[in-house]
């Protein structure tokens, strides 16, 4: 994965993430929609062979885009590590 910032200023981020599609962006966004200073968050797949996204974050001002993001990353994160260890809970009990 290699991201790239196209934007980046208080109120909006756009990325280009490489190597990523719907896969990582559709569990990113629905997160995103949890934040209350978000006003759209939205990506786009050009085409499925590129393996390339165009993410795009917006808020109202009163949060910087990119501390909305890295915020929906981290609980991306903390939610796969949850999912992780259940996961590995439940194999040990079958």
């Amino acid at each position: 994965m290699n991201i790239k910032v196209i934007k980046n200023t208080s109120r909006e981020l756009e990325l280009e993430i490489e190597g990523e599609g719907h896969t990582l962006c559709n569990p990113l966004r629905e997160i995103l929609f949890e934040d209350d200073h978000l006003t759209f968050a939205g990506y786009s797949v050009p085409h499925p062979l590129t393996r390339s996204s165009q993410f795009i974050v917006r808020t109202d001002g009163k949060a910087k885009a990119i501390n909305v993001f890295r915020k929906a990353a981290k609980k991306l994160i903390d939610r796969t590590e949850e999912l992780r260890s259940e996961f590995q809970k439940a194999l040990k009990a079958a």
